[in-house]
């Protein structure tokens, strides 16, 4: 297994960070479908605020656990770095990860773009809807905690694995556009089990909407992160851009109950990442090379640099 790993360690993480999310996820569905539970990262923070108070439900409890635990990017970036590159390559993610000493654009970016996005999907959707019937899954006062915890629980369940792990390798083979198509697409088939419980009820036709929206959306989405990663080459800026993108996104498009509102939320970042395209190039999207980990070669022929 582990000459398996140093071998193919980008096959590797992918197939080890599916197999660890979709094998729990699948699980904790499949319960909270028997119990008539409600999974979403505003019922699955109540849950854990519930377990730091010890009142959660024993019902509920495996439930979370399950699902919160299918942190499968995380897992698989530090199983196969460790496999393949020892504490060196440890080392060198955990730097990525922590590296927060930033000229103050790249965190007024990282801030501000989803934020923006948000307030012209909403404004939008009020435009066409004629108004917003704001329900917030959360309290007001509950914001910075449910941010703590999107930060915890996707930022950094995710993104040492995304961007921290797989980019730079596919970066080594690929340009940044055809990697961000690459991420982009596996990212969102990453999230289908969870996509497909959401969207169940709506049938099939709608089904295979949402899924295919939700994948190229997140494509989009994806260069306009990897664009902000590769400028850096800070995991931790794509943390907080991660947790706090989610965040904002449930307080201003989520919770205004706007169709309209939503799908835009989806569609928008293409205008961002085309600008991005255009301004620094398909090629490194980035005013320099982009980061690049080699990858061992598999006996073929090295694939050319486009």
């Amino acid at each position: 297994m582990m000459k398996l790993i140093k071998r193919y360690p980008l096959p590797s993480f992918f197939a080890l960070a599916f197999l660890i999310t979709w094998s729990l996820q699948l699980a904790a569905i499949a319960l909270a479908a028997d119990r008539a539970m409600t999974l979403s990262n505003e019922t699955n923070f109540t849950a854990f605020v519930d377990l730091l108070l010890l009142r959660l439900p024993s019902e509920r409890l495996l439930v979370y656990l399950l699902f919160a635990l299918g942190a499968g990017p995380l897992i698989a970036a530090i199983v196969v770095t460790a496999a393949d590159e020892g504490r060196a390559g440890l080392r060198d993610l955990w730097r990525r990860s922590t590296k927060w000493r930033l000229a103050p654009r790249w965190y007024a970016a990282a801030l501000g773009i989803p934020l923006l996005l948000s307030l012209v999907s909403a404004g939008l959707g009020w435009l066409a809807d004629g108004k917003l019937d704001y329900q917030f899954k959360l309290p007001l006062t509950q914001f910075l905690p449910f941010l703590l915890y999107m930060i915890v629980f996707t930022g950094i369940a995710e993104e040492p694995g995304w961007r921290g792990f797989a980019l730079p390798r596919l970066q080594s083979r690929y340009s940044a556009e055809q990697s961000s198509w690459i991420l982009g697409l596996l990212w969102g088939v990453w999230h289908y089990p969870f996509i497909i419980y959401y969207n169940l009820d709506q049938g099939v036709g709608p089904l295979i909407g949402s899924l295919v929206g939700l994948t190229l959306g997140i494509v989009g989405w994806t260069i306009v992160n990897n664009w902000l990663y590769n400028c850096t080459a800070s995991v931790w800026l794509i943390i907080l851009l991660h947790g706090w993108g989610n965040t904002v996104q449930s307080y201003l498009v989520l919770s205004s109950q706007s169709y309209v509102a939503q799908s835009l939320y989806g569609v928008l970042p293409w205008a961002i990442a085309a600008l991005l395209l255009r301004i620094y190039g398909k090629e490194n999207l980035a005013p320099h090379q982009r980061p690049q980990k080699p990858v061992p070669s598999t006996g073929s022929a090295p694939a050319q640099q486009r």
